[in-house]
C-alpha cells in the first residue's frame, strides 16, 4: 500500500511540474511579444488603433498627416 501512495504522489508532482513548466512558457512568450507592441511611439500606437478597428481610415489618415 505505501508503494501505491508514493507512486500516486510522483505522478502528482511530475504532472504538478510540468503544468508549472508549461505556465512559465507561455508567460514568457506572451510577455517578450507583448513588449515589442508596448511601444509610446506615437505612430505605433495609432497603426495599433487602425489595426484594432478603434479608429477608421479617415481618422488614420487625419492623424498621420498631423503626425508629419
Amino acid at each position: 500500500m505505501g508503494h501505491m501512495i508514493f507512486g500516486n504522489l510522483g505522478a502528482l508532482i511530475f504532472w504538478g511540474v510540468l503544468a508549472l513548466l508549461i505556465y512559465v512558457a507561455v508567460r514568457a512568450t506572451i510577455n517578450r511579444d507583448g513588449a515589442d507592441s508596448k511601444s509610446n511611439d506615437p505612430v505605433d500606437i495609432l497603426r495599433r488603433r487602425y489595426a484594432r478597428g478603434e479608429i477608421d481610415k479617415e481618422e488614420f489618415d487625419r492623424r498621420m498627416k498631423d503626425l508629419s
